[in-house]
């Protein structure tokens, strides 16, 4: 079942790259509204989500909830597309607030954490650093279907990135010891390992693992976010980067991870369709307590 899958990945991937860019966009947003009538669960979860973090109507609710679906699909189309992008049509296309925080690390002796979540275009992030000169490395999930994974594995190392899974930790703490830069996710559920946060005024079980990494490695941590804008139209936005004292007690290391927590939080507000509305953000509970 796999190959058969994989197979219809390659051929939607091979029409994607013969169609032209903007009749994609518009398929993509097309194929979007579909998902949001099929997929029900994700839709009513996405629904909930939203409602509960940021206090509108159920029908605003419903529209924006439609417009993650949408986001997402186009998300996806553009993924497929990056192998083909040139390095011009990337400086083209995207637009860098702060970048000069990025070039002072750069030219640092220090490493760097380059804190994002499920938020944008995080696959084009990573592509468009790596295109543009930036030493990056990134830790990525695994996909069920090992086929498909390798692909997208070959996308995202296609400019240059070095790409490590959820099991190779060791492998990116020794890149940041060799001051390189590396991508992190970092707005999953942790479960009960992780630290709760407060996320839309509520506790979120939150990883704190880019914080851990940055001290244990001496590097900085730095808030960055690629935004879509329009069709082709993107904003990389560089915050001022944060720093951890390798002696910092836990709970100083809290609080720059809910200082990196608010700042996904307050792009997510400013672009709350482009975030990953349809995930189980606040699935774990803080022992004996709720969160919503």
């Amino acid at each position: 079942m796999e190959q058969v899958t994989y197979i219809f990945f390659k051929i939607f991937k091979f029409i994607i790259n013969l169609i032209p860019e903007r009749i994609n966009y518009y398929l993509a947003h097309g194929l979007g509204s579909l998902l949001y009538y099929v997929v029900k669960e994700r839709r009513e979860l996405a629904v909930k989500n939203i409602k509960s973090s940021l206090n509108v109507s159920d029908s605003r609710a419903q529209e924006l909830a439609k417009e993650v679906f949408q986001d997402l699909a186009l998300k996806f189309v553009e993924i497929l597309q990056l192998e083909q992008k040139s390095l011009t049509e990337l400086k083209e296309n995207v637009t860098v607030e702060g970048e000069e925080y990025l070039k002072e690390i750069y030219q640092s002796e220090k490493g760097a954490v380059l804190f994002t979540g499920h938020f944008g275009n995080w696959e084009l992030l990573g592509v468009y650093l790596s295109a543009v000169g930036y030493p990056i490395t990134a830790i990525a999930r695994d996909y069920k279907n090992d086929y498909i994974y390798e692909e997208v594995m070959k996308i995202r190392q296609s400019k240059g990135a070095e790409v490590f899974n959820r099991s190779e930790i060791k492998k990116a703490l020794k890149a940041l010891l060799r001051q390189k830069f590396l991508l992190i996710l970092g707005d999953q559920d942790a479960h009960q390992d992780g630290e709760f946060m407060q996320f839309f005024d509520r506790p979120a079980s939150t990883p704190l693992g880019p914080v851990k990494l940055a001290q244990r490695s001496n590097s900085y941590i730095v808030p960055i976010y690629l935004v879509r804008e329009g069709f082709n139209d993107y904003r990389l936005i560089v915050k001022e980067p944060l720093e951890i004292a390798k002696d910092a007690p836990l709970e100083e290391q809290r609080d720059v991870l809910q200082q990196l927590t608010t700042s996904l939080e307050a792009v997510i507000r400013d672009y709350p369709s482009q975030w990953l509305w349809v995930h189980r953000r606040w699935k774990t509970k803080i022992e004996g307590g709720r969160n919503d």
